[in-house]
Formats: C-alpha cells, sequence, structure tokens
C-alpha cells in the first residue's frame, strides 16, 4: 500500500547536489528527486561519521530535504528521531532555499556491535519517537508532529510521519552507498506525494508501480536521469518538470554573537560560577565544528548586563 517505502544503496553514481521537481500532467502526484553526494559527503565528515552512522544520517538528510522542498518560501523544518538503539539521536535541519545542516549524538557505534555487521537500522535506532518540527514565518510558535518511530528505516518513518499528520499517501527512497573506505560515494532520493483528489485507479497504480519498480539504485547505475527515473516511479501521466532555484548546501547558523547569547540564557547563577573560575570557555559548535572562545572581560559583561 502507498506509505511503504523503500531504503537501497546506491553503487557508483556521482551527481551534482540538486532538488529536481515535478508534477504529473494530470495533476495527481507531486515528486522531489534530490541527489546530495557532496552534501552527505562533508556532513559525515565534519560528523566523523563510522559507516553505519553515515549511511543513516546521510539518509535523514536527503529526506529533511526533501520534505522542506516542498515548503514554501522563507520556511524551513528540521526531523529528529531519538531512538534508544546505539546511533542515540540524529537530527537534519532543512529550508525551502536548501541551507542543511545535521548531527548524530553517536557517529560512531561500539566496534564489537552487532549492527555494525547486519547494517540493521531497526536496530541500531532502535524504538523511540520521530519529531518533525517546521518554522513557518508570521508564527510565533513553530509547527510540530510526533510520530512514533515504526520501523527504523528512516524512509518508511517519514511516510509513516506524513500519513499520520498530514493524512499524505507518499512513497519515499533513501540511498547512500560507500566506497571500499567508508566514505559516501552516491546519495540521492525521491519523495512522490498524492495531490488530494486523485482517483483510485492512480492510486493503484502507483502501489503497482511501487512493488515493481527497480531499485533507485539499479536506476542510478543504468545512468538515468532524474525525470527518467521518477519515470518508473508515477502512472502513465506525463511528468512535468518545475525550476527550483537553489542549490544544497552546508550552511550552520553559528556565530560569536549566538555563543554569547546562549551562555547569557543560562543565567546568573550559571555566568557567575563561570567567572569565579577565571577561565576562558571555549565552545566548538556540534554542526559545523567551528570553535568559539569566550573571553573572561566577555563573560564578566554578559554578568553585569544580567544584573543590571
Amino acid at each position: 500500500m502507498l506509505g511503504a517505502s523503500r531504503s537501497a544503496n546506491v553503487s557508483g553514481v556521482k551527481s551534482s547536489d540538486k532538488v529536481h521537481k515535478f508534477y504529473t500532467k494530470d495533476l495527481a502526484v507531486r515528486a522531489s528527486f534530490v541527489t546530495a553526494t557532496q552534501l552527505c559527503s562533508e556532513i559525515a565528515d565534519l560528523q566523523d561519521t563510522d559507516p553505519l552512522a553515515t549511511i543513516a544520517l546521510g539518509r535523514l538528510v536527503i529526506g529533511t530535504i526533501l520534505l522542506a522542498s516542498q515548503l514554501w518560501e522563507n520556511q524551513s523544518l528540521s526531523v529528529r528521531m531519538e531512538g534508544n538503539g546505539p546511533l542515540g539521536y540524529l537530527y537534519a535541519e532543512a529550508s525551502f532555499e536548501g541551507k542543511v545542516r545535521a548531527y548524530i549524538s553517536n557517529p560512531r557505534i561500539e566496534p564489537h556491535s552487532p549492527v555494525l555487521k547486519t547494517l540493521d537500522f531497526k536496530e541500531a535506532i532502535g524504538e523511540g519517537v520521530l519529531t518533525v518540527t517546521k518554522n513557518l514565518p508570521f508564527q510565533k510558535q513553530p509547527q510540530t508532529g510526533i510520530v512514533p518511530i515504526v520501523s527504523g528505516e528512516i524512509a518508511q518513518d517519514l511516510a509513516f510521519y506524513l500519513h499520520q499528520s498530514q493524512q499524505t499517501l507518499s512513497v519515499i527512497s533513501l540511498s547512500v552507498n560507500l566506497n571500499s573506505e567508508g566514505h559516501v560515494s552516491s546519495a540521492a532520493g525521491f519523495l512522490l506525494e498524492l495531490i488530494p483528489g486523485a482517483s483510485e485507479q492512480v492510486i493503484q497504480e502507483l502501489e503497482n508501480r511501487t512493488r515493481k519498480a527497480p531499485a533507485l539504485s539499479e536506476l542510478l547505475n543504468q545512468g538515468l536521469s532524474p525525470l527518467e527515473i521518477m519515470e518508473h516511479q508515477v502512472h502513465g501521466s506525463p511528468l512535468v518538470a518545475i525550476e527550483h532555484p537553489y542549490a544544497i548546501a552546508l550552511h550552520c547558523r553559528c556565530s560569536q554573537d549566538r555563543v554569547e547569547k546562549t551562555l547569557s540564557l543560562m543565567g546568573r547563577a550559571t555566568l557567575a560560577e563561570m567567572v569565579l573560575k577565571g577561565e576562558e570557555v571555549k565552545v566548538r559548535c556540534e554542526f559545523c565544528g567551528k570553535s568559539y572562545v569566550v573571553t573572561l572581560s566577555t563573560l564578566r559583561g554578559l554578568l553585569t548586563a544580567l544584573e543590571d
């Protein structure tokens, strides 16, 4: 049935990072296709992930970009998977304009863990919840949807979220492949969503296509374009391409000012304790790895401002 999604490893195909968007001419289905090899490679390097964490975080990054591609200008969303498995929690954030960042709490699993041999993502992520938070302009509070992790296969869990939270039937496929050295060699994925009002015949045809279509990795190995790949997934209606004008790129919002504001939010007692230690504070961004130093005089200034 629709909503049951597939994850596969891509093999040996490199593509420039980009979002491709389509809709069927009969206005029954809309689709997004993402290539994100360079981005996933950069994130893996920053997070210093082992192979299992690289694949898991890469899949979440691609899935988050796919969801964000269906938003509007100046909108963004984040996806957090927090399970009780050895990977800890995974977080990815993407805007409609293609700005992306990601984090994983346990980038390296214990060497003797059995999940490293089996690549069992259900076991690696474990039981828990998936949280999607949308940041929309002119709204004081973000919109948050929470669903249980149903499989640990990230594509299936994102499709389950769309069905439960938005009553949207969808097909999601996420693919990340590593070379012999454990580095990302290719990463891609697609999202199909039924447009409200689609006929039962369209639904049945998409279900048939989902069951019979070759794996995404196979289609990429054949050298097919995103359009040709998506033609394998949808019913007989021709696909119309929509230009998505933004590139996909790693983007972190950290700054010296943000670090100091965060310290101020910790309260007077905590700041006073830092000042009494007589040492500067060193902070490293968990997303991009950039380091910041807050001097003792700056700490005193932050404390004075709070007292005033």
